[in-house]
C-alpha cells in the first residue's frame, strides 16, 4: 500500500508526458509531448491539410504539436492563431539508412564549423520554395500573400550532448497584409538535431520574436525527454558504435533541415490567412 501511495504521489508531481509513436523506416520511436501541447491529427481539417503546405518536399514530417487550446480549435474545424508550436521532421533520404554515432558526430562538427555556408545555400532555395507556397495558397484560397524571405539570422549552438545539438534562428518574412500592403512577419525557431536508435530527427520549436528563451529552454527539455524515451540497447547500440563512415552528404542534409525550419516558421501565418479570407 505504501508503494502504491508513493507512486501516486510521484505521478502527481512528475506527470508522465503523452507520447506519439512514429515509424522512421522500420524503426519505431516515441515522441513525448511537451506539457500543455497536443498533436494535430489528419482528421483536424482544414488545419492539418493546410499545415502540410509548410513542409518542404525534401522532408517528412512526423509530428506537429500546438498548445492544447489551439489544438482544440483545430479539432473543431477552425484555424487557430498559434505562434508557438513544436514539430518533428527528417529528410526523406535519412528515413531508411542507419546513422552511427560517428556519423552523428560528423553532422555536429559540420554544424559548428560550416553552418554559415550551409545557411547561405539553404537561403538560396527559398525564392522557389516560397513561390510554391504562394501558388498553393493562391489556388486554394484566392489570396496573394506575396511571401518572401526578409532575414535569416542564425545564432551559435547553445546546447550539445552526445546525442543532440541545437541552435536558434531569428526569421523575418515579407507578406502582404489584409489591405494588400507589404508587411513583415517575425519569429524565432530553435532547431535541435537528435540521434535516436540509428536515426536522426530534426526537432523544431517556433515562437514569436520575444520568445527566443522560451524556444531554447523548452526545446532542451523536449529533446532530453525524447532521447530518454528512445534508448539504444543491444544490437542497435553495437551498430551505433561502429566507426565506419556511411558516406552521407551532411551538408545537403543540413540544408534541408534549415529549409524545414524556415518554411515551418510560416505556419504561424495560417490564422492570418483565414482572417484575411474572411475579411
Amino acid at each position: 500500500m505504501k508503494k502504491i501511495l508513493l507512486l501516486c504521489c510521484l505521478a502527481l508531481f512528475h506527470p508522465v508526458a503523452f507520447a506519439v509513436d512514429i515509424s522512421v523506416g522500420s524503426t519505431r520511436l516515441s515522441i513525448p509531448t511537451p506539457s500543455g501541447f497536443d498533436p494535430i491529427t489528419s482528421e483536424m481539417a482544414p488545419y492539418a491539410k493546410l499545415a502540410q503546405r509548410f513542409v518542404p518536399p525534401s522532408n517528412e514530417q512526423f509530428v506537429l504539436l500546438l498548445p492544447s487550446a489551439d489544438a482544440a480549435i483545430a479539432a473543431k474545424g477552425q484555424i487557430p492563431e498559434s505562434t508557438r508550436r513544436f514539430y518533428v521532421q527528417t529528410t526523406k533520404e535519412l528515413i531508411q539508412p542507419f546513422v552511427s554515432a560517428h556519423d552523428f558526430a560528423e553532422l555536429k562538427r559540420m554544424i559548428k564549423t560550416q553552418n554559415e555556408e550551409i545557411l547561405r545555400k539553404a537561403e538560396a532555395q527559398m525564392p522557389g520554395l516560397l513561390q510554391a507556397v504562394n501558388q498553393g495558397i493562391s489556388k486554394d484560397y484566392e489570396l496573394d500573400l506575396g511571401l518572401s524571405m526578409a532575414q535569416m539570422l542564425p545564432l551559435p549552438p547553445h546546447y550539445e550532448t552526445e546525442r543532440g545539438l541545437a541552435y536558434s534562428m531569428i526569421l523575418k518574412y515579407n507578406v502582404n497584409d489584409e489591405n494588400g500592403k507589404p508587411s513583415v512577419f517575425e519569429g524565432v525557431v530553435t532547431a535541435t538535431f537528435v540521434h535516436l536508435q540509428g536515426k536522426v530527427l530534426f526537432l523544431y520549436a517556433n515562437a514569436e520574436k520575444s520568445g527566443l528563451e522560451w524556444s531554447r529552454m523548452e526545446s532542451q527539455k523536449w529533446a532530453d525527454m525524447i532521447i530518454a524515451a528512445n534508448p539504444s540497447v543491444g544490437a542497435i547500440a553495437v551498430r551505433e558504435a561502429s566507426k565506419r563512415q556511411s558516406g552521407f552528404d551532411w551538408s545537403k542534409v543540413l540544408e534541408k533541415a534549415v529549409v524545414g525550419a524556415i518554411i515551418g516558421g510560416l505556419i504561424g501565418l495560417l490564422g492570418y490567412v483565414f482572417r484575411k479570407k474572411k475579411g
